[in-house]
């Protein structure tokens, strides 16, 4: 039999089987939505949780600079810093001091005097200050979406400049930038100025509020705590890592310290993701493939007087196996096809809902369709096909004439 009559023979049985063939379109519908949907918002936790890691650990592959102490938090002085810098620019990889001031007072300042700003678990959590060089967005995802980064020319002005997250910025007023800002340091109040809004990071990441290194460190703000940050190649890592080690006994004044090396998270966390969401494809493939596996046999079953006149006209058994494979793969294929649809037409709402209330909320998620799910899940329709299609297709092989005349 040649193929286009494989084909005809196929659309035929699916004109005239239409309550097996509508059943079959809904579960194989079903299958398809749940597996992309699933693939879907899996793609986008494993998103945010990567962008969590990047936001507040750096980007692959940072390097964390620690002073060994036993008396109290680490502590780099300014002198190391100093030295650490040169020796970076020998290296060609960037680096930043971070400096941290857990929890300081804040108000602003207004024409008619200066009003308190509650922080708090409003905030997400306790709110900090960080002192950075402007070279931290190249180490860590920084995503500012009012006014601007901070500059290297921000390190030599008298007046700090500040980068704030969103929730902190609401409590600013509708223009937050250029809105001034003191900050409780030991022994006064340090004026600053709003020059940046970052955007919403994921709902568990710590909140934090970013001003230049050297201001902090002329304020004496966070000085029980300060390390140093280096991004540097993946193939450098290691050896950039052995000579910091010895440069801080040599030349920076330091006897020991920690060196901490961020870069297999990241890699960790997809691959987790992604044997999850495997595991989950897998197990629906197979929980959904079986109503389309009974509904096949018995399709057969009622076929075989119709499948044996078949073989006394001259069809073979592989004529056979193929045609009713080939059905089976057009249902599954025109099932998937309307799951991606409904999946498709439900993302925008969906998407929306999350990004604004749901547990993606303030999150800096790219909110679009992700095809490779809706691939994915036609994959899923393929395999779906095939499996229930494989054994209804042997049955009917093995249907000989001598059983069709005799049903």
């Amino acid at each position: 039999m040649p193929v286009w009559g494989m084909v005809l023979s196929a659309f035929a049985e699916i004109r005239t089987s239409k309550v097996r063939v509508t059943l079959s379109l809904m579960c194989v519908s079903a299958l398809v939505a749940v597996v992309t949907l699933a693939i879907a918002l899996g793609g986008l936790a494993q998103q945010a949780v990567v962008q969590t890691f990047e936001q507040q650990v750096g980007r692959p592959v940072t390097l964390t600079v620690d002073a060994a102490s036993q008396e109290g938090p680490p502590k780099l002085s300014d002198e190391a810093i100093t030295r650490i810098e040169a020796d970076l620019r020998r290296y060609r990889v960037v680096g930043s001091p971070l400096r941290t001031a857990q929890a300081p007072a804040f108000r602003q300042v207004l024409p008619d005097g200066v009003r308190p700003i509650k922080t708090g678990d409003d905030d997400g959590g306790e709110l900090s200050v960080v002192g950075a060089a402007s070279s931290l967005d190249r180490i860590r995802r920084i995503s500012v979406v009012s006014g601007r980064w901070l500059k290297p020319v921000d390190d030599h002005r008298l007046e700090p400049q500040l980068v704030v997250n969103a929730k902190f910025a609401k409590k600013l007023g509708p223009n937050p930038v250029g809105a001034v800002v003191e900050v409780g340091a030991p022994r006064q109040w340090v004026r600053c100025r709003v020059v940046g809004v970052l955007g919403g990071g994921a709902p568990w990441a710590a909140s934090e509020i970013y001003m230049p290194y050297r201001a902090m460190a002329r304020w004496q703000l966070g000085e029980e705590s300060t390390s140093y940050v280096v991004r540097v190649p993946k193939a450098d890592a290691a050896r950039v890592k052995e000579q910091l080690k010895a440069d801080a006994a040599r030349s920076w004044g330091l006897g020991r310290v920690e060196i901490y090396r961020q870069e297999g998270d990241t890699g960790v966390i997809s691959g987790t993701f992604g044997k999850v969401l495997l595991a989950v494809a897998a197990f629906l493939l197979v929980l959904g493939s079986l109503p389309g596996l009974v509904l096949g046999l018995m399709a057969v079953r009622q076929r075989r007087s119709e499948l044996g006149v078949q073989r006394c006209f001259g069809a073979t058994g592989p004529d056979l196996f193929l045609t009713v494979l080939l059905e089976a793969l057009i249902v599954s294929c025109v099932g998937g096809a309307l799951g991606i649809a409904g999946v498709y037409a439900i993302s925008g709402p969906l998407f929306g809902f999350l990004r604004d209330q749901g547990p993606f909320a303030e999150a800096d998620l790219a909110m679009v369709f992700p095809w490779r799910a809706a691939l994915l899940g036609m994959g899923v329709a393929v395999c779906v096909g095939l499996l229930t299609g494989l054994i209804p297709a042997l049955r009917a092989m093995q249907r000989s004439v001598i059983q069709a005349i005799r049903s």
